[in-house]
């Protein structure tokens, strides 16, 4: 009985609903071409964080609130969609990934431990590498390339090295990118191409792990020498690049991602973009930032005009990378890690980037130039060189009020005190939960449970009053977004221990890190984030709830439907 009445008052009210829209038609300006009503809809504005109905006209929102205001818009070619239950919300705004990587590694060897992957030992890596050397017909001196192996999760408990390599591709270079992006390993083959033997030194900023006992590399990298290493590899042809980057958004738009994020982007990558933008090659949004390699040939050069729109893609900032991974070993701290370090023998608290004199003149060069700052920060170490170069560089400005907006990636191991900081410089976390799950208990080893604990303290974050946001990392993480708000919510590790029980936050809060707080990192907070009159049509529709679900299950919530600008381009 409860059932039949609970169905006889949706009939009721969706008749209402519909007839009071019916007896008033708008033309014009006023009549909107799609209404959307009958689900949960989620505004993502603490004022009023839910509404009954939204209309939509141009790909712009028109009109947000009851059934009977909204019902006003509907005209006589007005599609009225019925979501039956399944809640809408906006499109999520992407604080931090890499489409651009993701583009060179999509047709490459995936090498994920599980649950994402299946790879549990060196041998099954052997193996996958074979598979695609034979399937893609890779001929001798070719280069096979993997990624996404991580020593933490293989039965072995370290890095395949060139050895291991060596013995299974005589003939060929190969590649393997760490599941952080930060490190490397490669085979003879390859470190032969790269010119890096037992009497070429560590490059500032990197290490070249070597075999016990010897000068001679071990295959592994870290930081600068993976970097320099990746420049060796093969590139896609324009036209492999264009079908790559239709592939890619379109796993974007299935995760709900109406905004992406090309977390460094160098000089050909940028052009590249540039050029399918104008070719009306892309679907969603792009917020492409500018690698601080190449700083020079980005500042000031009119070819590429930062905070500027263009087909949809916008080159939104710069960024600089200052130190490491923590599951690598090599983000920066000011205390040692607790357990050993490939290629450091004492006192091995990671690896900074840049020195403190040119991550300051870096900042100084953002700032006095208007472009928004994004920094690579994981470890407190890293964080402390970069707090320093915000004071040196903030001292020189003229506007003391200057919106600035820097953020601080990762953030991951942020101490209170630089909290405190943030909220008083106005910068702007994007933090990274995900991590809880994929080596939380990696880090409880490395860096002891106080430390481990706080990683990505968002509810600190939110009782101080920080606006933050969260990531995926993506190609590092799965790109959902689903699982990543599972991850703020519940903390929970591999092994089930729940990482920083007192860092959890609801999943409004969650929900708000990659819709509105996200667009606000990007100063898009005016046009994108929240459904409010005047802003994109950017929605994503969900089969439940995630306000209402057991936390436990929110990872387990679909994308049913994405629209970009009224427009769907997803749909389950």
């Amino acid at each position: 009985m409860p059932k039949l009445r609970t169905l006889s008052l949706f009939l009721f009210c969706t008749t209402i609903f519909l007839s009071a829209c019916s007896e008033q038609k708008p033309s014009g300006a006023m009549a909107a071409d799609t209404i959307y009503y009958n689900g949960p809809i989620l505004t993502m504005e603490d004022a009023q964080k839910e509404v009954a109905a939204i209309a939509v006209k141009d790909g712009k929102i028109i009109q947000v609130g009851t059934d009977e205001v909204v019902g006003a818009h509907n005209g006589e070619k007005t599609e009225m969609i019925d979501l039956k239950g399944k809640t809408l919300l906006p499109g999520f705004v992407d604080a931090h990934s890499h489409i651009g990587l993701s583009l060179q590694l999509m047709d490459q060897v995936e090498l994920t431990a599980p649950p994402v992957g299946k790879t549990k030992n060196i041998p099954d890596i052997i193996e996958k590498l074979k598979a695609h050397q034979a399937a893609k017909n890779i001929a001798k001196g070719e280069w096979i390339i993997g990624w996404g192996y991580d020593p933490d999760q293989l039965e072995e408990q370290r890095h395949p090295n060139k050895l291991d390599l060596d013995e299974a591709f005589p003939d060929n270079p190969v590649y393997l990118l760490h599941v952080s992006g930060h490190l490397c390993t490669v085979n003879s083959a390859a470190l032969d191409i790269a010119k890096m033997d037992g009497k070429i030194p560590d490059p500032p900023g990197g290490v070249i792990v070597r075999m016990p006992n010897s000068k001679e590399p071990s295959g592994v990298l870290q930081e600068a020498a993976s970097f320099a290493m990746r420049g060796h590899l093969p590139t896609p042809t324009e036209k492999e690049k264009l079908r790559l980057l239709e592939l890619a958004q379109d796993f974007y738009a299935s995760q709900g991602i109406t905004t992406a994020q090309d977390g460094i982007t160098d000089i050909k990558s940028m052009q590249f973009l540039q050029r399918a933008a104008a070719a009306g090659k892309l679907k969603i949004d792009i917020e492409a930032l500018a690698s601080f390699q190449y700083a020079k040939e980005f500042m000031g050069n009119p070819e590429f005009p930062f905070n500027t729109r263009k087909d949809r893609l916008r080159i939104a900032g710069l960024k600089i990378v200052s130190d490491g991974s923590p599951q690598g070993k090599t983000a920066f701290f000011s205390k040692p890690y607790q357990t050993e370090v490939p290629g450091c023998a004492h006192d091995c608290r990671g690896i900074p980037i840049l020195e403190q004199e040119q991550l300051t003149q870096l900042v100084t060069a953002c700032y006095q130039n208007n472009i928004q700052l994004y920094t690579h920060a994981n470890g407190d170490g890293a964080i402390d060189l970069l707090l320093q170069a915000h004071e040196t560089a903030t001292a020189t400005l003229p506007d003391s009020n200057a919106d600035l907006r820097p953020v601080i990636i990762h953030s991951q191991f942020v101490r209170p005190d630089q909290l405190e900081k943030y909220a008083a410089y106005k910068m702007i976390p994007s933090f990274f939960t995900n991590h809880a799950f994929f080596w939380g208990d990696v880090h409880l080893a490395n860096l002891g449970t106080e430390r481990a604990s706080f990683l990505s303290p968002l509810k600190t974050a939110t009782d101080m009053g920080i606006t933050y946001t969260n990531h995926t990392d993506y190609v590092i993480t799965p790109l959902s977004q689903l699982f990543l708000l599972w991850s703020a919510v519940n903390r929970i590790t591999r092994s089930e221990k729940v990482l920083g029980p007192a860092e959890r936050i609801d999943p409004w809060e969650g929900l708000k890190a990659m819709t509105i707080n996200s667009a606000y990192q990007h100063k898009l907070e005016d046009s994108r984030g929240s459904l409010a009159v005047g802003k994109l049509a950017d929605f994503v529709i969900l089969d439940q709830n995630p306000l209402i679900v057991d936390p436990a299950s929110i990872k387990d919530i679909a994308v049913v439907e994405t629209i970009k600008e009224g427009v769907s381009i997803f749909r389950k």
